[in-house]
């Protein structure tokens, strides 16, 4: 999959493909009216070097504003509702208690606006990370069951924008991330990497397999391309 999520516009007025980044850092591909959709993807590729450039230059523009730390964080990938508080002193920097569903984070100070940002965002990726390496597998393990394949191993990562990915020799890698997404877009997600394990490449048969047991998965992707712009800030650095 594409390591780079834009929206696709077809334009009936437009001439040549372009793309476009909005100050929101949403990017665009405007494709003209009757050029194929796999023109876009081709497009981001080559354009990719200029892309990273650019979103890079408009951060380092944007005001620097403090982040809003969650006090709940929702997982809909698997439906749990996470209990966040920050304390001024525990014993580790995070403790999860999982009989009630609560994160505690050590912080500098009690008050709200004296957090120390890059810590404390520090600390809930890194919980998120490890707490997704415990529940994405059982969720692959059953897609795949589904699916009827067998894959080799699988690992966790907190990556910036790659969802997922699939070797040649079977390993299946997930995002950290997809426990922040709702279960019918990671079902996708899992689907799409699980059908590498018979097509290593996005050719017409490969979609073809995806839509076997995914068959909105055009929808899907593209709720996924949405929800990818509209994470908590917190999962970034």
């Amino acid at each position: 999959m594409s390591d780079i999520y834009y929206q696709l516009r077809i334009s009936a007025r437009a001439k040549h493909a372009r793309i476009t980044i909005k100050p929101s850092h949403q990017i665009e591909v405007v494709l003209p009216l009757g050029m194929p959709k796999s023109e876009a993807d081709k497009l981001v590729g080559q354009q990719k070097q200029w892309i990273e450039r650019t979103l890079v230059r408009m951060r380092e523009q944007r005001p620097i504003q403090r982040r809003v730390f969650p006090e709940y964080i929702a997982l809909p990938a698997i439906a749990e509702r996470i209990q966040v508080v920050y304390v001024e002193k525990q014993k580790k920097a995070v403790l999860w208690n999982s009989e009630i569903s609560q994160l505690s984070i050590c912080n500098i100070c009690n008050d709200k606006t004296c957090r120390d940002e890059a810590p404390v965002s520090e600390l809930l990726r890194g919980w998120l990370k490890v707490y997704a390496k415990e529940r994405l597998p059982d969720l692959l393990k059953r897609v795949a069951s589904d699916m009827q394949v067998d894959y080799r191993a699988v690992s966790v990562r907190l990556q910036k924008a790659r969802w997922g990915s699939c070797s040649m020799q079977g390993n299946i890698s997930l995002n950290a991330k997809l426990l922040l997404l709702p279960p019918q877009v990671v079902r996708y997600v899992l689907v799409h990497e699980l059908s590498h394990l018979k097509h290593m490449n996005h050719s017409a048969a490969f979609w073809q397999y995806v839509a076997q047991f995914e068959p909105d998965y055009r929808k899907r992707r593209t709720e996924l391309r949405q929800l990818s712009m509209a994470l908590p800030t917190w999962v970034y650095r």
